[in-house]
């Protein structure tokens, strides 16, 4: 399964952590799939340019006026609006005269349709037994609630409803099947909708196609119109909450373009992957695929993922593993031979850690508590009692062993969570302290499991900084700390755990942050902290 990937995985070192997000996104319910002309050229259905060929060959003399226009740079939608126009010229008149526009609308969608399927194997059995990785994406599509697909043709509807048909609703093999070119406003369990954006044909004739189809210039732009619409908005949510991987596309879409920058700068930290198809090794240079990776990711938030057929079929069949399977073959491959990668967010109060968690939704994030505190945790320290040190003492305690737990627990992906265990030492007031608070550590926390290792995420800002936000949160001034507390705070932190990734968010917006964390954790070395051993160190 795995033989090809070692190329890919020497030409991309951070595939294998690649993989671990989008099977952990997978397993969220927050995959979805995006696919272009690419999946379909296979199955020898002709891309764009191929296709307005065959389009032309309806009358005499049109393919060499095409091929000028083609030569005097006209875009593609451009070029089917001028075929369209001699289709419909040419078309006879009716009777009654009423039906004409309907009748054209359907000769030219008959004429799209042979032009489309000309040279398909006429069953789809046939289809996927050629085709490099149509079965792998067709498992994979059976895990999602929802493909994007920009095609006219139905083949990769057609493989799902296929496999559907030899297997119960609801079974082992995946969900069931709905084909729509209207946007399904709700997602319903254990159903896959392939949703054509820009309309459909079906191979099988006698099925609906859909009544408009977005092929030529104006219709590309009444669809520009009508945005934004219930459809724009639809695309844009989906865009924003999940994370889409892109098969089959070459970004020359507009609209498509146009839903990946919004998320760029709605959703700072979300990045979504597109497997850019190359026909063997070599053929791009190191330098070309480092352009294409950087304009890709700079411009749309977008991770290029570089296979080969072969090795698109291998990634898929990864994705399409269990549990068990995806983490024991992940973790056999590249430099980091893991599946799972642990973050702590650390800081001083009010630093933005909470503010960072919430923009890192697009991974599995850990909230500071597991259930809300008691009111003794919001007492200011010189007043509270001795019971009632004891009653937050427990809470604390408990959480952190809980919390402990859950990073243990973890599948395969990357896992955030806010605070580490050991940011008790930072409140203490002396050595005595420290070493009460590491005794309850090994005695209540880590006797059963050892604390688990994480990097650590450092996030600071200037002590006026600080004071300013306590104040904005509801402290009046006398509780809202001092400049030297936070200070102090601060340090203390970056004491005990020593932390090789620092960032201010005095000097970067919430949604910078997000950001740059998320391509560090994405492309960066994975550092984790051994966090038994600092206890060590205070006890």
């Amino acid at each position: 399964m795995v033989s090809d990937l070692h190329a890919a995985i020497a030409r991309q070192p951070r595939l294998p952590r690649f993989l671990c997000h989008l099977y952990q996104r997978l397993r969220l319910q927050r995959l979805n799939l995006v696919t272009g002309a690419g999946i379909s050229i296979d199955a020898k259905v002709p891309g764009w340019q191929d296709l307005l060929k065959r389009l032309a060959e309806i009358q005499g003399g049109l393919p060499d006026d095409l091929a000028a226009h083609v030569a005097a740079g006209l875009q593609p939608e451009y070029l089917g609006q001028i075929i369209y126009h001699r289709f419909r010229g040419a078309c006879p008149v009716t009777e009654p005269a009423e039906l004409r526009s309907a009748t054209v609308e359907y000769e030219w969608g008959d004429a799209i349709h042979k032009a489309i399927y000309e040279k398909v194997p006429q069953t789809i059995a046939e289809v996927i037994q050629t085709h490099p990785y149509l079965a792998q994406l067709r498992d994979l599509s059976r895990k999602v609630s929802l493909v994007i697909n920009f095609n006219f043709d139905d083949l990769l509807a057609d493989a799902i409803g296929e496999q559907v048909k030899q297997s119960a609703f609801g079974s082992e093999s995946g969900n069931a099947l709905s084909v729509t070119w209207q946007p399904p406003l709700t997602d319903r369990g254990n159903l896959t909708t392939v949703y054509h954006v820009n309309g459909i044909l079906p191979r099988v004739s006698l099925k609906k196609r859909s009544p408009q189809l977005i092929f030529t210039e104006d219709s590309f732009a009444d669809a520009r119109a009508r945005s934004p619409g219930v459809s724009s908005e639809y695309l844009f949510l989906r865009f924003v909450q999940n994370t889409m991987l892109l098969i089959g596309h070459s970004l020359a879409d507009s609209s498509l373009k146009n839903y990946l920058r919004l998320n760029r700068d709605k959703s700072p930290a979300n990045h979504h992957y597109m497997i850019y198809w190359i026909k063997e090794e070599g053929v791009l240079s190191e330098a070309r695929r480092q352009d294409i990776f950087e304009a890709n990711l700079e411009l749309y938030n977008l991770v290029t993922i570089f296979l080969t057929s072969a090795e698109i079929r291998d990634f898929l069949d990864i994705l399409n593993l269990d549990e068990r399977g995806f983490s024991e073959t992940v973790e056999t491959l590249g430099k980091d031979r893991r599946s799972r990668y642990h973050y702590y967010i650390v800081g001083p109060v009010a630093s933005g850690k909470s503010t960072l968690l919430e923009h890192l939704r697009c991974f599995q994030t850990h909230e500071e508590w597991t259930r809300p505190p008691p009111r003794e945790m919001y007492m200011a320290s010189s007043k509270i009692t001795e019971d009632q040190q004891k009653i937050v003492d427990q809470f604390i305690y408990s959480e952190l062993k809980e919390k402990n737990r859950r990073m243990h627990a973890a599948t395969a992906g990357l896992h955030f969570m806010d605070r580490a265990p050991l940011d008790l030492y930072a409140f203490s007031k002396g050595d005595d302290e420290n070493k009460v608070k590491s005794h309850a550590l090994r005695d209540l926390v880590t006797r059963d499991q050892p604390l688990q290792k994480g990097e650590i995420i450092f996030i600071e800002a200037d002590s006026k900084t600080l004071v300013k936000r306590n104040m904005a949160r509801g402290r009046p001034p006398e509780e809202a700390g001092k400049q030297p507390y936070f200070d102090a705070q601060t340090m203390t932190l970056k004491m005990i755990y020593n932390p090789s990734f620092v960032l201010s968010t005095d000097e970067n917006s919430p949604g910078d942050v997000a950001r740059k964390v998320a391509r560090h954790v994405l492309f960066e070395e994975y550092e984790p902290t051994e966090l038994n051993t600092i206890i060590a160190r205070y006890e």
